[in-house]
């Protein structure tokens, strides 16, 4: 089995990252097709049978699931018009980003990421996280030992100042504190991606964080 990416890759994420014009990339789709595009369509298609085991109604379509090599500088000062880096979002088709619970595997120059979470702040959703948290903690404390033994860190940005009612246990507060709340793969060494194990520890990851998932999702726990 041979691995789906290549340190060839990287080199030219950073050739992206000094020519980044059209110029430079309409000289080198074949480049962009070989090294990037292709080698993640290859993963997304060896994680869909876990992720729909997972979730039924996951996207698993490479062309969804991918992102995209063009940005959106609409909004942003940096007009660079390509992206050198890629990810790949799972998440429910037809859920708007922003409301969606998001697994995703991330690749950059300087390092690599996976995990699962909201993608961005979710107002709404985390206070429902909260009322749940106060009405059903051991829902959330039953999955501290799983988290902690995959070597998942709780990120997101967090309320300088929240009150937090006695009913939420000390191990929850900084979980009942976030404005986001996603986790995040700790320990991971970058060359993984040059081998053909890195769909197999995606996989066995993403099966651990599925009771999260789902209760992130708003659904009833069940055992895998």
């Amino acid at each position: 089995m041979d691995a789906y990416f290549s340190k060839e890759m990287l080199n030219f994420m950073l050739d992206i990252s000094f020519n980044n014009n059209k110029i430079f990339m309409d000289a080198n789709k074949d480049a962009y097709n070989r090294l990037m595009k292709q080698p993640f369509y290859r993963l997304i298609e060896r994680l869909s049978p876990t992720m729909l085991m997972i979730d039924p109604e996951m996207e698993v379509r490479p062309s969804r699931a991918l992102s995209r090599i063009f940005r959106d500088t609409r909004f942003s000062r940096d007009k660079s018009p390509y992206r050198n880096h890629h990810w790949i979002a799972f998440k429910r088709s037809g859920v708007p980003r922003e409301e969606s619970v998001t697994y995703w595997f991330e690749i950059r120059l300087n390092t690599i990421s996976w995990g699962v979470g909201y993608w961005g702040e979710n107002r709404q959703a985390m206070d429902m996280l909260r009322q749940r948290m106060v009405a059903k903690p051991e829902e959330f404390l039953r999955l501290l030992p799983i988290l902690e033994q995959g070597s998942f860190t709780l990120s997101g940005e967090s309320y300088q100042r929240r009150k937090i009612p006695a009913e939420v246990p000390d191990a929850l507060h900084n979980w009942y504190i976030k404005k986001s709340l996603y986790f995040t793969r700790q320990g991971i060494d970058p060359n993984i991606i040059f081998t053909p194990y890195l769909a197999d520890t995606l996989s066995e990851d993403f099966i651990t964080l599925a009771p999260l998932y789902r209760l992130l999702l708003g659904l009833e726990d069940f055992e895998r």
